[in-house]
């Protein structure tokens, strides 16, 4: 419109600059929790906070010390949901007045939560808030698999927002975690009881396993915390926009931005403004910082904190089967869809933001069940491409481990039929995790997938900018096949996309793809038409005036082109109508049939060679070319035009053609008496000559567009010619390059049945390999070099408090129930030296084991880790402890004899001498200790008289005469008795006592 404007107009708006002016940056100061509690003491009519706690078996003692450090006005209302039995007399009410001065309450059906409050959820209910209202419901199922925890904490983000804020202390089960997940979608704050200081660690290990925890702390702890973190200034409600400004420190955020780019290769400038601060904000009020440019700081000496960034700003909480009507009448259109499919053809899926793969799942599942209920001959493949930009993600996604609390979203008989039950958790079975591919994926630049019959995007566009939504919903259109469906979320929709989308169920977002309507220019230019769009919007973001004072000038120069310029025409060298400006009613009209806006086919009769002429000379002279009083007819009168025709040469309209309207009015002729002696014959000559001139230049006009046309030709067959033999070269490239696509397609076929093979043995080798350690009882642990967790058994479990995404994580920071705090250390000298290592150690719980660490070797001999194995061997140590019991005893007994004694253990060796047998042979005790009794007998008695006695006295009581020279004295007779202890269960030989006496 202003390059039209300026073809008119001769004067031009001047350029208008703004100075903006830097503010200063504020000193830094710490929050102080004394301020902060001030301030909301000052006003408590403002919106507070409300503290979702969920507690089960052992969490008595936390909520003890919990409201022991919370003070009493610290303006927030705590609401505490715990598992009670259906039948439950007790008096929490009373238990929880005996910890805290705060009031506290049992909630009521449609209580309004005041601050400064304590509520408690009443037995047998389920509860949730609606309007900071407390609803009260009867429980869902009555007995097993119930979730109050999670059933509230979810309601409450729903309500309150960022102004929600989830807790949970001890209890068994995994009952909080998807509430955590619903508190942290929604801005909200999470924190979780230190699992050493749980009673039950269950509940709390299931939370943080959701790595979106804020706080993991011993409930004493907690209260400060929270205090400093919900009064921080830069979440207050009535901060002002100047407030506001001076803590985003003006180009603060471009910098974290920037960070993020640099650390991730993910940049974030697309996302919506209003996303990124509000994640930025509780990250500054977390670390309890002055204002984003201290922010700025810390993130630069401390770079993990950019990956917990990173790691807030793709927050993506799911569930199975979220919004379960919108499934269900997905599942009614996808019937439809798959009724009408062709045997052959598969079923493509595309699940972009696919978070944990619990939606990948939930939709895998309604296609299973689609393609049963049809019963159809040929079971079509189902091909599901799951993509998020989390790697974390992706590799929770890939595992298909999701805690027992899906119960609570998955229904019984699709537990039974696509799960298996282990320990407290529930694992995707093999044929369903084989229908998807997760991959990472960038939506706004990797290509995307195509030929799709869904394409689920749900709560993935409201995080992105309305420019960037625009680009990508192109994108979909192009990627579905046509008739399929967009799956967007609830608060999503398609925008003006009308003509791409029809909506096929408004209320739940699903939309079928229309044909036409889009622009394959834009979808090819997708990726750098984004990279030119992210510095145009934020200059956009960062320039609002600018962007008001644009508007002005636009508005003005709309006036000025429709009510002071000439009707005029904007058209390319074929015609085609670009722009109308003006009233043109005069000239064209809407021809008869299919609509063309094409000025040749709706000129006037009177105008369609004027059109075609004066367009092809204004293309030839790259100028301006005018046709002067053209005669229109109108009615009975006649119409007189002037016609202008200007070839555009500015930038973005190159090669354009303006046709410029002036129109002179309605010929008027005068009011005359025709006298006698006017000759009819003279004036009728006049019109003809006129009519002639008019024709030789339209000839002329002719002949030149036909040579020039001659010539074109000419040169377009010239040009034909030498396409045509360059096409017959690519064509027999193309045949070559066909018959080695077709062997390297047998060769990928080779290997991927290769590869098929290998993954069967691969499985049958896991499953052998999972029986063989399952069978032995032996926890094995596998570490790479660094001490990380590669693998575990899950006999471990009994020694470590280890859940399956600890893999990745240091074994230092997994408490241990062993009594061996060297056990690091340990680790760290065998991968070093190379040596093994093998120790006993007892369990908290009394039971002993044999460890036992191994470097981890390859089969290349590479050291690429340690091995730790866990052997009990409690029994064995029980008859080792009565082993010793009865040796010491016996030894006692053996010193106490007035006879020459010897006590020796299962291997014949001596292990007590009594004072009359070194009396007797006039040795000392180091003579005889440790040694085989034969060979005392050899060398002390001088004899091999008793050999066969020796070999017989371990399992046999045995008397034998013998004579001996016993220190140096005659021969005299002694009698030799030997006593074997033998043990009643095993029969084994636990010691042997042998007696020497004198005959006498």
């Amino acid at each position: 419109m202003i390059t039209l404007l300026k073809l008119f107009i001769l004067f031009t708006m001047p350029d208008s600059k703004e100075k903006s002016s830097k503010k200063a940056v504020n000193d830094q100061k710490k929050v102080s929790v004394k301020k902060t509690v001030t301030a909301i003491r000052q006003n408590k009519t403002r919106s507070f906070p409300i503290v979702g706690i969920g507690g089960s078996a052992g969490a008595f003692t936390a909520f003890e010390k919990f409201f022991k450090y919370m003070p009493t006005d610290s303006g927030m209302a705590f609401i505490i949901v715990m598992h009670l039995d259906p039948n439950h007399k007790g008096h929490i009410t009373d238990v929880i007045k005996t910890y805290t001065s705060i009031p506290v309450v049992q909630a009521g059906d449609g209580m309004k939560v005041e601050a400064d409050t304590i509520y408690i959820i009443p037995p047998n209910a389920d509860m949730g808030m609606h309007n900071r209202k407390l609803l009260l419901l009867a429980p869902a199922q009555m007995h097993g698999h119930r979730q109050p925890i999670d059933y509230f904490l979810q309601s409450l983000a729903e309500d309150q927002l960022d102004k929600a804020v989830g807790i949970v202390f001890s209890g068994m089960g995994s009952d909080g975690e998807a509430g955590i997940r619903m508190i942290k979608e929604k801005l909200g704050m999470a924190m979780v009881q230190d699992p050493e200081t749980a009673q039950y660690n269950s509940m709390p290990l299931a939370s943080i396993g959701t790595n979106l925890v804020d706080y993991v702390l011993a409930p004493e702890k907690m209260p400060i915390k929270l205090l400093q973190y919900i009064n921080h200034p830069i979440l207050a409600d009535e901060a002002t926009e100047q407030a506001r400004n001076d803590v985003q420190n003006g180009n603060a955020i471009q910098k974290i931005l920037m960070l993020l780019r640099s650390h991730t290769g993910h940049d974030f400038s697309l996302y919506k403004k209003s996303t990124i601060t509000r994640r930025i904000d509780r990250r500054v009020a977390y670390h309890q910082l002055s204002d984003y440019l201290a922010y700025v700081n810390f993130m630069r000496e401390n770079p993990p904190e950019i990956d917990l960034l990173f790691n807030e700003l793709l927050i993506g909480v799911t569930k199975f089967f979220r919004d379960a009507l919108a499934y269900q009448s997905l599942k009614d259109k996808l019937h439809h869809l798959l009724k009408n499919k062709k045997a052959d053809d598969p079923i493509r899926v595309w699940v972009a933001g696919c978070s944990t793969g619990e939606e990948a799942y939930s939709i895998a599942i309604l296609l299973i069940e689609c393609v049963q209920s049809l019963r159809l001959k040929k079971v079509p493949k189902i091909q599901i491409f799951a993509t998020d930009l989390d790697t974390e993600a992706i590799e929770h996604a890939r595992a298909g481990l999701y805690h027992d609390n899906i119960v609570s979203d998955v229904s019984d008989e699709r537990i039974k039929q696509f799960f298996v039950k282990k320990d407290n958790y529930y694992s995707v079975k093999k044929e369903l995790r084989e229908m998807i591919v997760f991959a990472q994926h960038n939506l706004i630049k990797d290509a995307p997938f195509t030929r799709l019959d869904l394409l689920c995007c749900r709560n993935v566009m409201i995080y992105l900018t309305s420019e960037l939504q625009k680009k990508i919903i192109p994108v979909y259109h192009y990627s579905l096949n046509p008739q399929g469906i967009l799956f967007m979320g609830p608060a999503e929709t398609i925008g003006g996309f009308t003509d791409m989308f029809a909506a096929i169920d408004p209320k739940w977002k699903l939309f079928e793809r229309k044909e036409g309507g889009f622009n394959t220019g834009k979808m090819i230019d997708f990726p750098s038409n984004v990279s030119r769009l992210s510095n145009n919007s934020l200059k956009n973001d960062d320039s609002e005036k600018l962007m008001g004072k644009k508007a002005m000038a636009d508005t003005f120069n709309k006036i000025l082109l429709e009510n002071f310029t000439p009707a005029s025409v904007l058209v390319n060298e074929k015609g085609d109508i670009l722009y109308i400006n003006g009233k043109t009613g005069h000239y064209l009209e809407l021809p008869t049939g299919e609509a063309e806006m094409n000025i040749h086919k709706m000129a006037r009769e009177e105008l369609r060679y004027v059109f075609g002429n004066i367009i092809h000379q204004a293309v030839i002279q790259k100028s301006g070319v005018a046709v002067n009083d053209i005669k229109l007819k109108e009615n009975k009168k006649i119409r007189i035009l002037n016609l202008k025709a200007e070839f555009l040469s500015e930038p973005g309209m190159f090669g354009l053609i303006l046709l410029i309207f002036e129109d002179k009015g309605l010929l008027v002729k005068p009011k005359r008496k025709i006298t006698k002696s006017e000759n009819a014959v003279s004036t009728q000559a006049e019109e003809l000559e006129k009519q002639l001139v008019y024709t030789k230049q339209q000839l002329n006009s002719t002949i030149e567009q036909m040579e020039t046309s001659l010539e074109e030709l000419k040169s377009t067959n010239e040009e034909l010619q030498s396409t045509n033999e360059e096409l017959q070269s690519t064509n027999e490239e193309s045949l070559t390059t066909k018959e080695e696509m077709q062997s390297l397609n047998e060769e990928l076929m080779t290997i991927n049945a290769q590869y098929q093979a290998k993954a069967e043995e691969l499985t049958l080798i896991n499953n052998d390999m999972k029986n063989l350690l399952d069978s032995t009882e032996i926890g094995t642990i596998f570490l790479d070099n660094n001490l990380k967790i590669l693998r575990f058994t899950p006999q471990v479990r009994k020694l470590f408090n280890l859940i399956p995404s600890d893999v990745g994580r240091p074994i230092s920071h997994i408490a241990s129930n062993l009594d061996y705090p060297a056990i690091e250390n340990e680790i760290k000298k065998v991968v070093e030296k190379l040596v093994t290592k093998e120790v006993e150690s007892k369990a908290k719980n009394g039971q002993w084991y044999n460890v036992r660490i191994m470097p981890y070797r390859t089969l290349d001999n590479f050291i690429s880790g340690a091995v730790i194995t866990f052997t009990p061997i409690t029994p064995y140590k029980l008859i080792q402890f009565r082993l010793n019991e009865l040796q010491r005893y016996s030894a006692g007994v053996v010193r106490a004899m007035e006879e020459a004694a010897l006590q020796l253990d299962r291997d014949m060796r001596v292990i007590t001498v009594n004072k009359h047998y070194l009396q007797l042979f006039g040795v000392k005790e180091g003579d005889v200790t440790s040694k085989l009794f034969v060979d005392v007998v050899h060398s002390q008695w001088k004899t091999k008289k008793l050999d066969h006695m020796i070999k017989q006295c371990l399992v046999n009581e045995i008397a034998a005469h013998v004579q001996l020279n016993a220190g140096g004295a005659d021969m005299q007779q002694f009698t030799v008795h030997s006593q074997p202890f033998i043990d009643d269960e095993s029969k084994e030989t636990l010691m042997v006592m042998i007696i020497i006496s004198k005959v006498k």
